[in-house]
């Protein structure tokens, strides 16, 4: 009896996908006083595999220095059920295959060009962020990795292959279609690795089309190790010629004529955004993805019921410390009440909140220095 771990603190709900490493679930936080919070729980397949848990410890280790917007976060790194587990961010959103897929959907229409390069700016920040701070390597840039969620962020997500900038492998790694061709040859990548592979994501995204293609992966790779790319005016005849340029110098099959950091590609990005004085943002992203996915908006935050399903519970319902709102109110403590909670004709005169006079009632103005 006294050898029984304690229940953990972490649930799992249902399985979300496999990669090389182990599988993924959705799942969420038990907390006190039925806290709850959505969680993703990465659990390793092959625990009695010293390579695989030294691979998956160092995932962890990799993701724990990793504290930015564009990032998918990592919460802890503890066994559930027996079993060890990385918990992460629970991403209320799409990946960018989901994005691209409904656009297939949509009898072939073609994505919003500059949010598509507004997207990968964001992945270029993020890039940008990772090898700064530790001088990481994605390896493993795809449309799968890349998320946005239902506020307009973009994060890129997925550090299982990472490695060191420079490090060669034993094997191939990543995934054919977007490896860069020193990953296939040399065996080894580089930050100007990174920059190839999004830049064949930035392609599949202004055209619809995947950039390397073939019926095996041994034709796929010969097709990466080439470079060839046929032009995407092809697919999009609309694209301007400074994507154009973005593109040209971001696939170069030489890694010293690409961008010298992804800093360099996103500054090419948001120079073709922004320098006309405007351009999109994260919430222009939002109102897209908005229209482009209809339905509930809210992303419903759920409780698990004696079911063990989530039931949805409207957010507006959920109770603050005092379901009754007062109609004064300390402005101090604005801050900590909901939006919703405050009513939307009342009107700060003072140190007071108060409703609106009646139409024939005089309203009481502050004293000066108040």
């Amino acid at each position: 009896m006294g050898d029984t771990p304690p229940p953990s603190k972490y649930r799992i709900l249902h399985e979300l996908g496999e990669g090389g490493m182990g599988k993924i679930y959705k799942g969420f936080l038990v907390g006190e006083a039925e806290f709850q919070r959505p969680i993703v729980i990465k659990r390793l397949r092959h625990d009695d595999d010293p390579n695989h848990v030294r691979m998956f410890v160092d995932e962890a280790r990799r993701y724990a220095v990793l504290d930015h917007e564009n990032i998918g976060r990592i919460f802890d790194f503890e066994r559930v059920d027996g079993e060890l587990c990385i918990i992460l961010e629970w991403i209320d959103g799409w990946s960018l295959v989901e994005y691209l897929d409904r656009h297939v959907e949509r009898a072939g229409d073609k994505p919003d060009l500059e949010l598509s390069i507004f997207i990968i700016s964001r992945v270029c920040r993020a890039l940008q962020y990772v090898y700064e701070k530790a001088a990481i390597v994605h390896r493993d840039i795809s449309p799968s990795n890349i998320m946005m969620t239902r506020e307009g962020t973009v994060k890129l997500i997925d550090f299982g292959i990472a490695t060191r900038s420079g490090t060669r492998d034993s094997s191939l790694t990543g995934k054919p279609a977007y490896m860069a061709p020193e990953m296939i040859v040399e065996l080894r990548a580089d930050n100007r690795s990174d920059i190839f592979s999004l830049g064949t994501v930035l392609y599949e995204s202004l055209t619809g089309e995947r950039l390397f293609t073939g019926a095996t992966t041994p034709e796929v790779l010969e097709k990466v190790i080439n470079a060839q790319v046929p032009s995407p005016r092809t697919h999009n005849p609309d694209i301007p010629d400074a994507v154009m340029d973005i593109l040209k110098r971001a696939l170069q099959r030489d890694p010293g004529k690409r961008f010298a950091s992804a800093a360099d590609m996103g500054q090419a990005c948001e120079h073709f955004l922004y320098d006309k004085g405007y351009g999109p943002t994260n919430l222009t992203l939002k109102q897209y993805l908005l229209a482009l996915f209809p339905g509930p908006t809210g992303g419903p935050f759920k409780a698990l019921d004696e079911s063990g399903f989530f039931p949805v519970i409207d957010p507006t319902l959920i109770p603050i410390s005092d379901p009754a709102i007062p109609h004064e109110i300390d402005p101090s403590t604005l801050e900590a009440i909901e939006p919703h909670t405050v009513p939307p004709d009342a009107v700060v005169s003072g140190h007071t909140m108060v409703s609106p006079a009646p139409a024939k009632a005089r309203r009481v103005k502050p004293r000066k220095g108040k």
